[in-house]
């Protein structure tokens, strides 16, 4: 997709987090067990900062320095700083910038493909407790599920993460436009293919509600096709 969509997405989508989250610090977010909108906020203030420290070292090495320490209180202040210093970076950054990523893609394409898909996932937590949700562009959704597929279904910040998976494949289909994807599993990796094929198990819905299914927010607007506990087992593989 193309990178000035992502940017301008993510603007959006952090903006409207950033709207929402406003005076609910102790609001339990129940699509997040054990997490409260100050731990979101926490969460992705140190996501921002981390990665704003790599853009900005312009360095292919792997960074030694730790992710930054939220403050006790005012997080979602701390967090907003944090996202602008990231998105001004991004901005003065050429895409093809060579840098160090968890990733495949080795360059800066991949922050600002991550940080709107994270960014767009931890929107819908905050929406979440009020049950407003911001209309979200179906193929910046559908970019984020191959991004998932690409990036933490596959690639960890843990170089020795050893990857495993559900005895069973899988087919998604999405009903709100283009995209399909079968996932056959073998052993300790997968091989992901764009085609109209059975799997073992398949999972229908609008390319958003398959996203939100794939990072393990059990969504509405599903159909299962197959047994539920497989479709439950590659729903709940992300960190």
């Amino acid at each position: 997709m193309n990178h000035e969509k992502l940017i301008k997405s993510f603007e959006q989508f952090a903006d409207r987090m950033f709207t929402v989250a406003e005076g609910k610090d102790s609001e339990v977010i129940k699509v997040c067990p054990g997490w409260n909108v100050n731990d979101l906020m926490a969460h992705v203030g140190r996501v921002y900062g981390a990665v704003t420290s790599v853009i900005e070292s312009k360095s292919i090495e792997r960074p030694t320095t730790p992710f930054p320490t939220p403050p006790e209180s005012s997080e979602r202040e701390w967090a907003m700083g944090n996202f602008s210093s990231l998105l001004e970076a991004i901005k003065q950054t050429d895409p093809d910038t060579p840098l160090w990523t968890w990733g495949k893609d080795q360059n800066m394409r991949f922050f600002i493909r991550r940080m709107a898909h994270e960014t767009l996932l931890h929107m819908r937590d905050v929406e979440s407790i009020d049950g407003e949700f911001f209309e979200v562009d179906g193929d910046v959704a559908c970019d984020g599920i191959d991004e998932y597929i690409d990036g933490a279904l596959q690639h960890s910040m843990n170089p020795n993460k050893e990857f495993t998976y559900p005895d069973g494949s899988i087919h998604l289909h999405r009903i709100d436009g283009e995209g399909e994807w079968l996932i056959k599993p073998f052993g300790n990796e997968i091989v992901v293919t764009h085609e109209h094929a059975k799997g073992d198990v398949a999972v229908r819905g609008s390319a958003l509600a398959l996203l939100l299914y794939l990072w393990g927010r059990n969504p509405q607007g599903l159909e299962i096709f197959g047994e539920p506990d497989l479709a439950q087992a590659w729903g709940s593989l992300a960190p």
